[in-house]
């Protein structure tokens, strides 16, 4: 492979799904399989691609527009209802509907294929170069055990399932695990807000992915944009760490265009981000009211992310608790002096958050101000001591969590 060549033909096996989130407000027909379609389509408007998937008669019309105006050949393998996935903000576990546990065997073979795993089906994929995407933190499926067969094989994991499907817990022992135990010849280890891992073999120490950072982060469906433009590269001759920047890149085009694929290929030219690689795992303090019940669920939620994202989180209410004054606040300044920055929830103007984003800038602490309702005048001082103030909160969380790690 040259190199130079355009992959003009592609095998794409994966989910259709409905995707809605309630803030901020998203309802789209999209999942793993039929995005990867999408985003494939826009980097090659005349690529040939076959579409492995399940869908309800809804699925099957939708795809056969598509189908009438551009080269897509639709492999449809009907099921009795659209599996429909529901989030309260980007970053919340979603609630999965529509999937009653049984499943359909979908059979893929192609000189190109991207695959990804599947609620609805199982798949047996055959190619000469197979890029494969589990698409499951918890249940990951094998590509080998499912009967894959692939000449060239890169595996796109995030940390989650490389451990699961490894059975290991450190890196260097999950990656010469999956070497071993899957025949790959690629390996990407995705870390969320802190990059990407490259290896090209069991002996490989690895290329770091810089994260591009994006204005606004819109994360639902980046993973499929990573996945499926790693793959677009990777099937035109370009080597993995190429194009794992390139799908890196994209995958923050997607975010900051709230979701868009249409403007990957132009964006990919044209726009420039900074490029980010994590110096270090420091503390977020996580400031906030916590004098109502939404507050305290709402803190909660904050928490409990930065937790999951593996960014250390001192929060005042979980750590110290609704003590006396003469105790609670000396142990929440020595916080504010040990963390390396401030996330602070603003909407309500309490006067508790407000005196500890005033001490954390007095001691040249970065300070995330994640507001949505508050006026320009109320946050004037904020903004004039440099604090970043953000209304998305999913992008406010990924902001702080690069502060963190800096």
């Amino acid at each position: 492979m040259s190199g130079e060549d355009i992959c003009s033909e592609v095998s794409i096996v994966g989910g259709t799904y409905q995707e809605t989130c309630y803030w901020p407000v998203w309802d789209e027909l999209y999942g793993s399989g039929w995005r990867s379609v999408r985003v494939f389509r826009a980097l090659n408007p005349e690529a040939t691609i076959t579409f492995h998937t399940a869908g309800t008669d809804q699925v099957e019309r939708i795809l056969k527009i598509f189908a009438g105006s551009e080269k897509l050949l639709n492999q449809l393998t009907k099921i009795s209802s659209t599996i429909s996935f529901y989030y309260n903000h980007p970053l919340a576990c979603p609630k999965v509907y529509g999937c009653d546990g049984k499943k359909v065997f979908l059979k893929t073979c192609g000189r190109f294929v991207i695959g990804f795993g599947m609620l609805e089906a199982n798949a047996q994929i055959e190619g000469d170069w197979v890029v494969y995407d589990p698409q499951s933190p918890s249940h990951p499926q094998s590509f080998r055990e499912q009967g894959g067969k692939a000449e060239h094989l890169a595996l796109v994991l995030n940390e989650s399932e490389a451990r699961m499907l490894s059975r290991e817990t450190e890196l260097p022992q999950i990656k010469k695990a999956l070497f071993e135990h899957e025949k790959c010849e690629c390996l990407i280890v995705k870390c969320g807000a802190k990059g990407a891992v490259v290896f090209t073999s069991r002996d490989d120490e690895g290329t770091i992915i810089p994260i591009h950072k994006s204005s606004h982060v819109f994360p639902i469906g980046s993973g499929d944009v990573f996945t499926t433009v790693f793959s677009f590269f990777w099937f035109s001759g370009y080597k993995p760490t190429v194009a794992a920047m390139n799908a890196s890149k994209a995958a923050a085009v997607y975010c900051e265009e709230k979701g868009q694929v249409d403007e990957i290929p132009s964006q990919l030219k044209e726009k420039e981000f900074e490029k980010f690689v994590p110096g270090k795992n420091g503390l977020v303090y996580l400031a906030g009211p916590f004098f109502t019940l939404n507050a305290k669920l709402f803190v909660s939620e904050c928490r409990n992310i930065f937790q999951a994202m593996g960014v250390p989180v001192f929060s005042p209410y979980h750590d110290v608790g609704e003590g006396k004054a003469e105790d609670v606040a000396p142990k929440d300044i020595e916080k504010l002096r040990d963390c390396s920055c401030v996330f602070a929830i603003v909407d309500g103007l309490d006067s508790g958050t407000l005196f500890e984003i005033g001490y954390a800038v007095a001691i040249g602490k970065k300070v995330v101000a994640y507001v949505e309702n508050e006026t320009e005048g109320s946050l004037k001082m904020l903004a004039g001591t440099g604090c970043d103030i953000e209304k998305d909160f999913t992008t406010a969380i990924y902001k702080t969590c690069w502060y963190a790690a800096k």
